[in-house]
């Protein structure tokens, strides 16, 4: 959660007179052009800053810093049609491995909308109707779409957030799957690969038709010949893989004999990769130790949610600064109270889900720091190790806990983040006092809970007619989320499509169908904090939000007060959409 201030800290001041000049002298240099996108970044021109980085990546795909600056920009500004990104730019920063290639993955797809292939294809979706569109990709002309480079890429390296494009997508599948023989094409069965690699990011959120199950359950489907070299196996089982899981058709010993003899070979390294995968996390979550035993009868629910459907299905992270996390905190706490960041100190992460924000801390708050990630799932758990391995994070261990239990142990913590976690238990401010008990006097504690106002979309759902209810099935999820899509704007749900949420199977799922949900008013976390002697430091809002705040309350001192925060929010009420993110301080006297 420290990624937003990351820009501005990592932007030193630059001449923009002297960087626009640099580039008319050397129009070619990647670097000139790193430097007017920083230039410009600290003049407040985020599109111009964009259109550069992009450019710098065309002209020297190996620049790292801009590949990472890009995607922090696109993580706070929207592409629209006035900006004018470099494609092949877009394409070379998704190859970084330490960067958001989701965020990269929306402004790419955003990006091929206003002006390729696809944008085509969108406008034959509207007019036409999707499965029309459909069959112009898959011929003649349309088959552009399927090879353009940066569009497999993206599909491939995130997950699309758009509506219409997933319109689009959910029809090519199905187009596919009534006439097989369009498989046999090497454009077609290419771009296959890709879609699998898709839905299998998106834990296969794209809804099918009755008429898709029909065709799906009379599939010849048959992994042993695929392993054995028969290309005549492959596009029944490609098909197969565009709806099912590839470890749910793959025996882990037939994938043991290795992926080498697998035709098409665009199908190869996809299988492997989630065959290797699978195994990772099956050997890790053998091996995970228990903190605590879970026996609260929530707890239990909602780890048995966490289980079937990890969250949040992380693909990338924009990995920061090793050991930047001090500086980040500034905006909250005094060099004094961060001192203890500077020596071997006790991060803890509690209730930390499949571990996107376990690793990130890791990695800011250094190699000194000892991370604890501990959740309620075994699976979450495991897929956060993965990562955390595959990103060579090493200063973090994991274990099973519920932090109702913490009290138990002997562990305490210098810092405590509890993000999106509290309020999914029966009583948040209870678990909350518990976490206080396991922090160290003058400890930091970041909070994370669901506003009932921002949520009040969330809550009328339980009341739509065609809700599913928290225990729905995946398939009953998909036919919701589905209607909800096709709703008109303004209907209720609708607006759940802006939400990156909205975009994944266990995302979703968490999102609108959570099986124990409390929201929270920001006059009762005033008189928790009061109560329990800690220092409100301020909410993690973008800096407009704060700018905004302090125009309706000019003469508040920074973090302001939490009354006039929640006349602000009434004013307001999407500001905490996401939810009140927070920081607090633990009085130094401990009680």
């Amino acid at each position: 959660m420290l990624v937003a201030h990351h820009i501005a800290a990592e932007v030193p001041s630059q001449d923009l007179v002297a960087c626009r000049d640099a580039v008319k002298r050397r129009p070619k240099s990647g670097s000139a052009r790193l430097d007017l996108a920083r230039a410009s970044l600290a003049a407040d021109d985020p599109a111009e800053a964009v259109e550069q980085c992009a450019k710098a990546l065309e002209l020297k795909p190996g620049l790292r810093d801009a590949a990472w600056l890009l995607a922090s920009l696109l993580q706070r500004y929207e592409i629209n049609e006035s900006i004018d990104v470099s494609t092949r730019g877009l394409r070379a920063a998704l190859q970084f491995v330490d960067v958001d290639k989701q965020a990269l993955c929306t402004a790419a797809i955003a990006t091929l909308k206003h002006a390729s292939p696809l944008s085509d294809a969108v406008a034959v979706g509207r007019a036409e109707g999707w499965p029309e569109a459909a069959r112009t990709v898959l011929s003649g002309k349309g088959r552009k779409l399927l090879q353009d480079r940066l569009f497999r890429a993206a599909l491939t390296s995130g997950i699309n957030t758009d509506v219409e494009v997933e319109f689009l997508l959910t029809a090519l599948r199905q187009a596919l799957l009534e006439a097989p023989e369009r498989m046999q094409d090497r454009p077609v069965y290419e771009f296959a690969c890709v879609l699998i690699q898709q839905c299998a990011n998106n834990s296969y959120v794209f809804h099918a038709t009755e008429t898709e199950k029909d065709r799906l359950a009379a599939l010849p489907v048959n992994p042993d010949a695929l392993f054995e070299g028969k290309a005549a196996s492959a596009g029944g089982f490609m098909l197969a893989a565009l709806y099912k899981p590839l470890t749910s058709l793959i025996d882990p010993a037939l994938a043991a004999r290795g992926t080498e003899r697998i035709l098409p070979r665009a199908l190869r390294p996809v299988i492997a990769l989630a065959m290797e995968a699978d195994r990772e996390e099956a050997e890790t979550a053998a091996t995970l130790p228990a903190l605590t035993p879970v026996t609260d009868g929530v707890s239990q629910r909602v780890a048995d949610q966490y289980r079937t459907a990890p969250y949040p299905r992380w693909l990338s992270l924009q990995v920061p600064q090793p050991g930047s996390a001090r500086r980040f905190l500034a905006d909250y706490f005094s060099d004094a109270e961060t001192e203890r960041l500077e020596t071997p100190c006790d991060v803890l992460i509690a209730g930390a889900g499949t571990c996107r924000q376990a690793v990130h801390a890791a990695i800011a708050y250094g190699a000194q720091a000892r991370v604890h990630a501990i959740d309620l799932s075994t699976p979450s758990l495991a897929y956060g190790a993965r990562m955390a391995q595959r990103l060579g994070v090493e200063n973090i261990r994991f274990a099973t806990a519920d932090i109702l239990r913490l009290g138990e142990t002997e562990e305490t913590y210098d810092v405590i983040e509890c993000a999106g976690v509290l309020h999914h238990m029966a009583d948040p401010y209870a678990a909350w006092r518990i976490l206080l008990d396991r922090l160290k006097p003058g400890g930091l504690l970041q909070i994370g809970l669901y506003s009932d106002v921002s949520r009040k979309t969330i809550a009328a759902l339980s009341d739509d007619p065609e809700w599913p209810g928290s225990d729905a099935s995946d398939d009953a999820l998909r036919t919701f989320r589905h209607r909800l899509m096709q709703r008109p704007k303004g209907a209720v749900g609708s607006e759940l499509t802006a939400s990156i949420d909205f975009f994944a199977t266990n995302d979703f799922r968490d999102l609108a169908l959570h099986v124990q949900e409390q929201r929270c008013a920001l006059p009762d976390i005033r008189d928790f904090l009061a109560d329990n002697r800690l220092e409100f430091r301020g909410f993690i809002l973008p800096p407009d939000v704060h700018r905004m705040y302090r125009d309706m309350f000019p003469d508040d001192v920074k973090p302001g007060s939490l009354d006039h925060w929640w006349q602000f929010e009434q004013h307001h009420p999407r500001t905490f959409d996401g939810m009140y993110m927070f920081w607090c301080r633990k009085s130094e006297s401990g009680s």
